[in-house]
């Protein structure tokens, strides 16, 4: 392994939460885009190489796996974090902007993670920040719709984490690593199970437009590009040249389409035609060929700048009007 400098970008969003609280006014708005500004700089000179390696009660932990794939998501992931708090700097409370801040670090966090355990862990950091953007809004709808969405993703963390427990028992490794589709077992697609329910394959794909459409306004924007993104990534990492991917993806793609046509609420529009996007991008998992993860990655890149986009003039139109 070349000797490269690696800090791992993920722990500026966990160290900056503690302080924005703290700040008031420019202070703040300082920081928030700072952090942000500094992660995205990082990533642009990483190089790949194996970092951050931890070995506990005989777990090989490795917290810095960098290589092009992990580089392509970390870059648009904290170019959409500069985005995202730019558009919210005008945020008074703090605490979206502590939710969204934990909320990337923790995809951060998942992106490098070179084993299970560490992805699992950062994992349910998702889970628990992106479901604080739901409660935020602090409305008798979002509150239903967060309690909604935190009971899914609990589900869905233990069916990865069994699928974890149990490959290690069948292999002793808890590397992150492709699996073969004529070698997988329980254990194998128990972890399919996790990453799809974030995905949001039919019929696993509810939470989506019930979140997405009753979260914050800014909430609404980071939680659009991560979720559903990290679990695209995970399975371009695990689980390419699966059969039922392809399968799975067609259904996204069409049923999407179809429930966002028929939507007059504009989040909840977005969210079903997010289900469509990644259909593709799970489609493309699913061919496996190097240019189909080449455009599942493309696509996922595009994707999380346009759909933001559009989240943010929908955010402006409620902003005014009060009305989606």
């Amino acid at each position: 392994m070349a000797a490269t400098f690696f800090f791992h970008p993920a722990l500026l969003f966990f160290a900056a939460l503690p302080a924005v609280p703290l700040l008031k006014g420019v202070w703040r708005q300082a920081l928030v885009l700072l952090v942000p500004l500094l992660a995205f700089t990082l990533v642009l000179g990483f190089a790949p190489g194996t970092h951050g390696v931890v070995d506990v009660q005989g777990l090989h932990l490795v917290f810095g796996r960098v290589d092009k794939l992990a580089i392509i998501f970390a870059n648009v992931f904290t170019l959409m974090s500069i985005i995202g708090a730019v558009y919210g700097l005008h945020i008074k409370e703090p605490w979206q902007q502590v939710a969204a801040m934990g909320y990337v670090g923790s995809a951060l966090g998942c992106v490098f993670a070179g084993d299970f355990l560490t992805l699992f862990l950062f994992w349910e950091g998702l889970m628990v920040f992106s479901t604080a953007l739901v409660f935020l809004r602090r409305t008798e709808r979002s509150t239903k719709a967060g309690y909604r969405y935190f009971l899914v993703h609990v589900t869905g963390g233990l069916m990865l984490l069994c699928g974890i427990f149990l490959h290690y028992h069948q292999t002793g490794s808890i590397a992150f690593v492709r699996f073969h589709q004529d070698t997988a077992g329980l254990a194998e697609y128990l972890i399919l199970a996790g990453f799809l329910l974030n995905a949001a394959v039919p019929p696993l794909h509810a939470w989506l437009p019930d979140a997405y459409g009753s979260a914050t306004v800014v909430g609404s924007v980071f939680m659009c590009a991560y979720t559903t993104k990290t679990a695209v990534y995970a399975l371009i990492r695990s689980f390419p040249g699966f059969d039922i991917l392809i399968a799975l993806g067609v259904v996204m793609a069409l049923y999407g389409v179809v429930y966002a046509v028929l939507e007059n609420d504009a989040r909840r529009l977005l969210s079903y035609h997010i289900i469509s996007q990644v259909g593709y991008m799970v489609t493309g998992v699913g061919i496996g060929t190097a240019l189909a993860l080449n455009g599942a990655c493309a696509h996922a890149y595009a994707h999380i700048l346009y759909k933001s986009l559009l989240f943010m003039g929908v955010g402006g139109v409620i902003q005014v009007t009060g009305r989606s």
